[in-house]
């Protein structure tokens, strides 16, 4: 129905990469015996914290290893339409990738909410993680990402924490249970989604070129002819190597046979 060939931008995909390599480098330090704090890196997955619940809750076998923690997961929560940042969708921009030349359609702007969740056994490794977070987010963090409108574009992604909430609870029987820290962590971030681009060749030369335009300047009330502006290459087989360009003020009501363009010397 929408009668478009197959494309792809990636464009969720992307934005999940860029999320998780904000948090892929955290990590927290351990006493041992002697007093020497040993830096462990904590692990990152993109995953319902549900799978990592069940494994933790479930009885330990050989094919069923131990969860280790600390440990954070992340999953997209919602996707929303965002229509006070909806803009004209006909427009178009020319972007410029190596010699090639493209157009690409306006994007059509969505809220995503992506919850972060620290699992943890103790405090002190969750406040270590919490403390390596909250202050780059007060409340946006932005990055920069690239290609998501366009070949050759840069968009701006702010990513705003908007709510924090922690779970302390304990699992199995009261003489065996274990203790689970959960901090939920809340952000919002806008994205971008694209229709296919058009590729105009290199240099543009597919994309076509405006060589004339004429404006006439008619009298208000009677409609009667006042002037014309016309704006047009200097030659009439102009390429977008040419760059003069004629400009004539109170030019006369144009005709299809007037010669408009000069002969190239």
């Amino acid at each position: 129905m929408l009668s478009n060939d197959y494309y792809y931008n990636a464009t969720t995909k992307k934005v999940i990469a860029v999320f998780g390599s904000i948090f892929n480098d955290i990590t927290i330090g351990r006493l041992d015996a002697d007093g020497n704090r040993a830096i462990e890196k904590v692990p990152l997955s993109y995953a319902p914290h549900e799978r990592y619940l069940t494994l933790l809750n479930g009885e330990q076998t050989v094919d069923r290893p131990a969860i280790i923690l600390p440990r954070m997961t992340f999953e997209i929560t919602s996707l929303t339409a965002d229509p006070e940042k909806r803009l004209n969708r006909l427009n178009t921009s020319i972007q410029c990738a190596g010699n090639n030349m493209y157009s690409a359609w306006q994007s059509a702007p969505y809220e995503m909410e992506i919850t972060l969740r620290i699992m943890s056994r103790g405090h002190d490794e969750a406040l270590q993680i919490i403390e390596q977070i909250f202050p780059f987010f007060n409340p946006t963090y932005t990055i920069t990402v690239k290609g998501m409108e366009g070949p050759d574009s840069k968009t701006d992604l702010p990513i705003t924490l908007t709510g924090s909430n922690i779970e302390d609870s304990y699992a199995g029987a009261y003489e065996s249970s274990r203790r689970l820290i959960i901090y939920t962590l809340t952000f919002n971030l806008p994205i971008k989604y694209m229709l296919p681009v058009d590729d105009l060749g290199v240099g543009g030369e597919n994309g076509g070129i405006i060589k004339s335009v004429h404006s006439e300047i008619l009298q208000c009330g009677t409609g009667e002819f006042m002037s014309a502006v016309h704006v047009r290459t200097r030659y009439a087989d102009a390429t977008i190597d040419d760059h003069e360009v004629v400009c004539v003020l109170g030019a006369l009501p144009y005709e299809e046979t007037d010669p408009i363009w000069d002969e190239r010397p």
